[in-house]
């Protein structure tokens, strides 16, 4: 007697989509178990396949991935300010609405067009809902399943080829294959086939990374940068005076300045000696002198805030004194005047000797984490003599496409000036790190990130974090960085994957509106009388 199939699909529960969400939340950050993510929508999917797509399903769904989201994100209650961590909590309400509806529309494709119609509309609204979702700020791009690989260093090299919604799409299909291998009556030749393809969409990535990885380009020169972190808490840092916090920052730079020409002067003999500084007399094509020193990083709101352009003119007058007395270059955190009533915005400022002070703006904002004020609407390169900076201000390292677009302009370094501490030790810190790092593999650049408190640290272009300082440490590490100009395909061409799935997406939702309101319909069928 032959062995009786199963009739319908297990995992069909609300219990197992409750730990099918929990699983995408234990894969991101800080736990980064990242191998969950390729099995964790299972369950959703099980369910998603057997639900007729209704309001009921909708809340069920919304409930179980308003889980996820308060798992990954309930350190923003951890704000001093309770105005803010209120704020961070409302908007972990609006974080699986994405995912819900993408899962709610894709539903309504499968009911009408059958099960495999319906797994390319889900693929298709989920990429196209995380790529308008990066379009804002107006609530957290957490919990975009791409983000779930960002601690497999492996996985994720990828990136450089469609950034986090190519992520996005690799984790959906996995989960895909997973969910048409599991036992279905009549299925089993269907089952094997998925099952390979399971293990392939896993190899693919790696063998992708081991080839990029030995056909990595040669580095067109290093940049010598020392990162400069304080070690206060959060609150000790807002509440000193601003002259204080500089001059706490100027004291640390001097005595890392004065260890650096010693070790200079009279390297270790039992070490190899430390790459020479670059030539002070050399000029580069542009006619500016190359800083002696590399870059030097002062943390996010490291400045005085100068309450109008005078004063703004006045202390950059100062920084380029000091930075030239000490032949550097300075690229550090401020707040300056740029609306028309003197409202602030946040700021990095880099001061060369020989050259004008240059600024940039922060053009990104997530509302709950980076402080108010106006935005600025210009990518500025902040140029140091060795390297090209991106600077990044706050958050604005979490959204790849504006990142990518300062290296398409000739950005050879990122350095991310950020406040992620004000949470505290908090699993914040290492998703914005490893986040970010996300940013090094799409464009193969160095990013330098600094902080206030802890989590200040060196990516290199393939991904591998180096720690500048512990928690609570005060410390200026030095780093030679390495500079790349090559341009990656996903920096060529940006978000290609989001903008295509939004397009088919739209055309697929005409499309089945059309269908259902202009197809002909059957005509019903006449009852048959009984005979007299």
């Amino acid at each position: 007697m032959g062995r009786r199939r199963p009739s319908a699909l297990p995992l069909n529960s609300l219990g197992w989509s409750l730990a099918g969400a929990l699983a995408l939340a234990l894969s991101l950050p800080p736990l980064g178990v990242y191998p969950l993510a390729w099995v964790g929508l299972v369950p959703l999917l099980v369910r998603w396949s057997a639900r007729r797509p209704s309001w009921a399903y909708a809340r069920e769904l919304y409930a179980v991935l308003l889980a996820a989201s308060c798992c990954v994100g309930f350190w923003v209650l951890f704000n001093p300010d309770p105005g803010t961590a209120a704020l961070g909590g409302a908007t972990l309400f609006l974080v699986p609405v994405p995912l819900t509806a993408a899962f709610v529309l894709s539903g309504a494709v499968r009911h009408r067009h059958g099960l495999g119609a319906g797994l390319v509309a889900l693929a298709l609204y989920v990429i196209a809902a995380e790529f308008l979702l990066l379009q804002t700020s107006v609530t957290l791009p957490w919990l975009l399943l791409g983000h779930t690989q960002v601690a497999g260093l492996e996985f994720i090299q990828i990136a450089d080829l469609g950034g986090v919604s190519l992520l996005s799409l690799w984790v959906l299909a996995l989960n895909g294959a997973a969910f048409l291998a599991l036992p279905r009556a009549g299925r089993a030749g269907e089952r094997g086939v998925a099952v390979a393809a399971f293990a392939t969409l896993v190899a693919v990535p790696v063998v992708y990374g081991a080839v990029r990885t030995a056909q990595s380009d040669v580095p067109t020169g290093y940049t010598r940068v020392g990162v400069v972190q304080p070690g206060l808490s959060p609150r000790a840092w807002a509440e000193a005076p601003a002259e204080d916090r500089v001059e706490l920052l100027a004291r640390a730079s001097d005595a890392f300045l004065a260890r650096w020409r010693a070790d200079a002067a009279a390297p270790d003999s039992a070490a190899p000696p430390d790459p020479a500084p670059p030539d002070p007399d050399a000029v580069r094509p542009d006619g500016l002198r190359a800083s002696g020193y590399g870059l030097l990083v002062w943390p996010r709101a490291s400045l005085p805030r100068p309450g109008s352009a005078a004063e703004a003119a006045a202390l950059f007058e100062t920084l380029d004194r000091w930075a030239g007395r000490r032949d550097l270059s300075l690229l550090a955190g401020a707040r300056l005047p740029a609306g028309d009533d003197g409202e602030a915005a946040s700021a990095a400022v880099l001061v060369r000797p020989g050259a004008p002070a240059a600024t940039y703006l922060q053009m990104r904002r997530v509302s709950f984490a980076d402080a108010a004020g106006v935005t600025g609407d210009r990518r500025a390169l902040l140029d140091t003599g060795g390297a090209r900076v991106a600077a990044a201000v706050g958050f604005e390292s979490v959204f790849g496409d504006h990142v990518r677009r300062f290296t398409r302009d000739g950005a050879d370094l990122v350095v991310v000036l950020a406040r992620h501490d004000l949470w505290g030790r908090s699993a914040g810190l290492d998703q914005h790190l490893l986040f970010t790092r996300l940013r090094a593999v799409e464009s193969r650049r160095s990013v330098v990130l600094s902080t206030v408190s802890g989590g200040s640290a060196v990516i290199q272009p393939g991904g591998a974090v180096t720690e500048v300082a512990g928690w609570m440490e005060p410390d200026v590490a030095s780093v030679d960085v390495p500079l790349f100009r090559g341009q990656t395909f996903y920096v060529r061409h940006g978000d290609w994957l989001g903008r295509w799935a939004l397009g088919l997406a739209l055309a697929l939702s005409v499309a089945a509106v059309a269908v259902g309101r202009y197809a002909p319909r059957p005509a019903p069928k006449r009852r048959k009388l009984a005979p007299a």
